[in-house]
Order: C-alpha cells, then structure tokens, then sequence
C-alpha cells in the first residue's frame, strides 16, 4: 500500500474515534484518539506507531497536529528497593517538559528537557529537528539528539528495566546502542522497507552538540527491517561500528552485528521480542586481547483487558573475557486514568536479590484542542 493510501486511511481511523485521549498527549488531543492505534500499552508502540516514529512523526497530517499545542509536562513518582541513596522511599524528583510536533509537511521535531530529574537540576534528553522532503517524501533526515536505529522497544517500552544486550560492558568499553547521543541518521521508510543509518557521538547535556573530540565514544549504527505497519510482524538486522576511548590512551575498535523480530499481541497470541547480538573489541582495556561477545534479550508480553499488561523478559550475556550474567524481571502495567498510568516491576540478577521497582506516570497537554 502506497504511503498516500496508509496515511488517508490511518486518519480517518483516528478522526472517527471519539474515545478519550491516551497516547502522547498533543496527538491525542490532535486527533482525538485513544492510545491503542498506536500503542500496546503506553509507552510501548504497536506497529502504526512505530511507523509514525521512523518517520519522524512525517506519515500524520501536521494540519491536524496543528489542533493542539506541542506541548506537554511529564511527572513521575518513582520506587526503587536498591536505590543507594534513599532505599524504601517514592522519589518525585522527576518532572519534564515535552514538545512533539510538526512546523509545516517538511519540519518535524521532538524536545524532552528535565526540569528536576533524580532530584537533580536536569538536562537535555531528546532534541532532534526532522527534514522530510527527501526521495520522494521517503526519506527522513534527522539531526539532534535522539535514539539511534534499533528495535523500538531500546526507546519506547514498557518495563522499567532497561535492555542488557546493547548496554553490554566488555573491559572498560559500555556499549551505547539505545542511549539518546548527539549525531543525524537517515531513515529511508517505503512500503515495508525501513532502513536507517546514523553516526553518533556524545550522549552529554547541551554541552554534546557537535562534540565529537577523541573523549568520546563515536559510532556508526544501522538497521535493515522488514516492518509493514499494518502487519504485527517486525524483523530485521543491525549493526555498529565504533571506536571507544581507553581510559589509559588509545582506543578499542569494535563492531556489533545482530537481529530482531517482534510481533505484537494478535488473535489471542501473546507479544513477542527477541534480540541476538554478537560484538568483537579489538582491545577492550589495557592489556586484554581480543573479546567476542554475545548478547541475547527474549519477553513475551499479554495484555489484560484494556488496560493492564504483564511481560516477562529473559536475557543473558557473555563478555568474551570471562563474564557471563543472567538477568530476568517480570512487568506489570496498568492505565490507571487518562494520562496516569502505573507499571510495577520485580528483576532478578545472578547472586542478587530481587529489585522491586515501581512507577507512577503523570503527562498532560498544556493546552486542549483548539
């Protein structure tokens, strides 16, 4: 189905919705849509709204995002059982302001600026402009601050967990392949073609823009993808290329290559995610010698009804030096209210016991539809 087609029918699926909003809260009240179009369970994206994230929010009408204000405020209450600093206590030290949108057909753009974050003063998290007239309104030049090309579960998912396969640690080199960084990629999205490229640099706050000194990690990161929005079904490969610099002088050269396939919950079937990926570090610290490493995620995820959802996830990985790690949690998530949600969290690690973290999630527009 050609893009013209998919974007017309999308739109007139959600305009005819009359439902309460649930979604990101400006194209909810743009649209007057729930969050099930393009979501299977706030914040996580089913395959509509991955979709209308590869193609930086370009496949909705910005004459209808127009409607509302880009702008929304985002506060967490947040319990972590380990948490050094202050063990068995909520934090609400986590507020910030959002803008997601569109200037005109060709500009697009996402901001997410901490005001207090960990009950620190915050910085920058996502920041990146969108220029989308290019090979015939399919391809999608980002610039900014933003995720890198990945599955979009590294950016948008459920659990409270973060994923352990591409935040592997080999000798002093933590690998970066879902951490919002300085840099530009291109997304060329046609059809059920989705293939992306970036090279990015550091993750810092403002400070990073354009900071691309030997101090930090610099990387090339791709992904081919047969991804059809109107099917469940996801599957691709991806790769990196990078040089990580050793804390005592030079530099490990390394190189990841992998594959996914996710399927959302259809037909009474549940979810399903699952990431393989193997590494290799020319000199992963002073001294050690070549590392092959692997890293694999598998979970499978249920809606409850409307508005729950339990996921299990299962994930190991082995360093090449020596380090093998198992990790496991358990999810829960349920949508309390419009725009509050709730998710609880039970993660189990090798020699450890378990980490019990909860989440309650507050977002709202600045502004009603006008």
């Amino acid at each position: 189905m050609r893009r013209g087609r998919l974007v017309a029918s999308a739109g007139a699926l959600l305009l005819a919705s009359t439902a309460p909003a649930f979604a990101m809260p400006p194209f909810a009240e743009a649209y007057g849509m729930r969050c099930n179009v393009c979501h299977t369970q706030v914040p996580a994206l089913n395959a509509y709204g991955r979709y209308v994230q590869r193609t930086g929010y370009a496949s909705l009408d910005y004459h209808t995002l127009h409607r509302s204000t880009p702008f929304w405020v985002g506060e967490s209450a947040n319990y972590d059982s380990q948490n050094p600093a202050e063990p068995h206590h909520w934090d609400f030290g986590n507020l910030a302001l959002h803008a997601a949108g569109a200037f005109d057909q060709n500009f697009t753009f996402h901001a997410q600026q901490w005001i207090v974050q960990n009950g620190q003063s915050g910085g920058v998290d996502t920041l990146w402009l969108t220029y989308n007239n290019i090979f015939h309104r399919d391809g999608h030049l980002f610039i900014g601050k933003m995720p890198a090309p990945g599955p979009s579960p590294y950016s948008q998912w459920f659990d409270l967990a973060s994923f352990s396969t591409p935040e592997i640690t080999v000798g002093e080199h933590v690998y970066q392949l879902d951490a919002n960084r300085w840099g530009t990629k291109l997304n060329y999205v046609h059809g059920s073609l989705d293939f992306e490229a970036g090279y990015f640099s550091s993750g810092a706050d403002l400070s990073g823009f354009g900071d691309f000194t030997w101090v930090n990690d610099k990387t090339l990161i791709w992904k081919l993808a047969h991804a059809n929005p109107e099917q469940p079904l996801e599957f691709g490969v991806l790769g990196s290329r990078g040089s990580w610099p050793l804390a005592e002088g030079g530099f490990d050269q390394y190189w990841t290559i992998g594959g996914y396939v996710q399927r959302d919950p259809t037909n009474g079937f549940p979810g399903f995610l699952g990431i393989y990926q193997s590494g290799y570090d020319q000199v992963p610290s002073p001294g050690a010698g070549p590392a092959g490493s692997t890293a694999a995620t598998l979970e499978l995820y249920e809606p409850i009804g409307r508005d729950a959802l339990i996921g299990f996830r299962k994930e190991w990985t082995n360093d090449g030096l020596g380090t093998q790690t198992q990790t496991g949690n358990i999810d829960f998530n349920y949508h309390i209210a419009r725009y509050l949600h709730f998710y609880a969290e039970a993660a189990m690690a090798q020699n450890a016991t378990p980490t019990w973290r909860y989440m309650l999630w507050w977002t709202i527009p600045l502004q009603k539809v006008k």
